[in-house]
């Protein structure tokens, strides 16, 4: 499996998450808009989280 097709994967199970637990409706479209986001931004996001310093 890619980083990227994994990155959409656990977007996804965010959204479900969301929607299971604080009882948010998020639409399909949105949230494909989201997930793939998410896949888009992944090496920025990568990067941005290899900077910082770690979390205690």
């Amino acid at each position: 499996m890619k980083i990227e097709d994994l990155a959409y994967r656990i977007a996804g199970e965010a959204l479900a998450l969301l929607e299971k637990k604080y009882h948010y409706r998020i639409a399909e479209d949105h949230k494909k808009d989201i997930q793939n986001s998410v896949r888009k931004n992944l090496n920025q996001l990568i990067k941005e989280a290899s900077a910082a310093p770690p979390a205690e």
